[in-house]
């Protein structure tokens, strides 16, 4: 399948599966998505990582943004390019704290300097130019403000177990569940051809960010990483 990675085309392509998202996404991870998500809110209080001013990028439903809201922070600005899916974040998040609001990773609506933590979960690998985003994330991070990435990464090694999954299970039930002949389809190519976690962390390094700490999370492919914004 070649990858499309167009904003009109991720945007109407989660739009076309929003509805089914949630069940799909924990089902896939046999509820270990909400794990991840939990430990990087764990990661920001024993670290006392500051978390007054906080962005969700590539928002989805709002899972990442319930839990942020843990943090007790004074805003959460909540951005996705697909409508659907903030549609149904609206129906799931009634806090006058978070901001849910149509936006994309190369042009947030929001002042330079003026954010502490940016988080992404399970967003970046769709993002049409990783470098763009990372230089509008450096632009609106506080000095020392932190990107924090939960994400699918692209094996370092060969896995046949981890292939297998992909390419044969997930893809055949993504599309009978979601009813979508193509985003599963896409899942699986889009992992499979994204940076490993190693690569990912260089090209972060080379737009003004340093790696402070990364966590697997599972199978050294799905990993927590931390990076600080550096002056």
């Amino acid at each position: 399948m070649k990858l499309d990675k167009s904003k009109e085309n991720i945007s109407a392509m989660f739009d076309d599966i929003a509805d089914r998202y949630d069940f799909l996404n924990h089902t896939f991870t046999a509820n270990l998505d909400k794990v991840w998500r939990r430990k990087i809110i764990n990661y920001i209080s024993l670290n006392k990582i500051k978390a007054t001013q906080i962005i969700d990028l590539a928002s989805g439903t709002g899972d990442m943004a319930v839990e942020l809201l843990k943090l007790e922070p004074q805003k959460i600005y909540s951005f996705d390019i697909s409508p659907k899916m903030l549609e149904l974040q609206r129906k799931k998040i009634s806090n006058e704290k978070v901001v849910i609001q149509l936006a994309d990773s190369e042009n947030m609506p929001v002042e330079s300097g003026s954010i502490d933590i940016v988080t992404i979960s399970f967003g970046i690998r769709n993002f049409e130019s990783i470098e763009k985003s990372l230089k509008e994330i450096y632009r609106v991070l506080k000095p020392d403000g932190m990107l924090i990435v939960l994400e699918m990464f692209s094996l370092e090694k060969r896995n046949p177990l981890f292939e297998f999954y992909f390419t044969k299970i997930m893809p055949v039930f993504g599309r009978i569940i979601s009813r979508s002949n193509t985003a599963y389809a896409y899942l699986h190519t889009s992992v499979m051809n994204f940076k490993t976690v190693k690569e990912f962390v260089e090209i972060a390094s080379n737009n003004g960010f340093v790696l402070e700490y990364r966590k697997n999370n599972f199978r050294k492919f799905v990993y927590s990483v931390y990076l600080r914004k550096f002056i």
